[in-house]
């Protein structure tokens, strides 16, 4: 049997929607990892602990703060640089080995591809 446990808890935040206590809320599923997120007692919005908006809350005032929200995301130094790496890489690839070395660049990629997909799966589905 299967049962489901929900305690809350006071996270000392008010909500910036419509002023609303937020809770800590943690969710026990038996045989499941203890899933924790904040909610709004009031509108019912939802955030995980690092900040993103799990599920908006009914209110109109909740609609409009996460449209005011969404903005086009910002690639950080690091990835910028790791994209940097790459092309170098590949244009030296080119350089050194002609045309005919990308031809073994593209198992690589549709290996990492995969590999990629089978990790977000995995962390969608709480595998790891």
């Amino acid at each position: 049997m299967i049962e489901t446990k929900t305690t809350w808890k006071d996270s000392g935040y008010d909500c910036n929607h419509c002023g609303g206590q937020i809770l800590e809320r943690t969710d026990r599923e038996t045989g499941q990892p203890a899933q924790v997120c904040y909610q709004c007692q009031m509108c019912g919005c939802q955030w995980e602990l690092s900040g993103d908006i799990l599920r908006v809350g009914h209110m109109t005032s909740c609609h409009r703060a996460v449209k005011t929200q969404e903005t086009l995301p910002i690639i950080p130094a690091r990835l910028r640089l790791i994209f940097i790496i790459v092309g170098l890489v590949l244009l030296a690839l080119i350089y050194f080995g002609g045309l005919v070395a990308v031809r073994y660049l593209i198992p690589i990629v549709i290996t990492v591809i995969v590999f990629r997909a089978l990790y977000l799966l995995g962390k969608e589905r709480m595998w790891w």
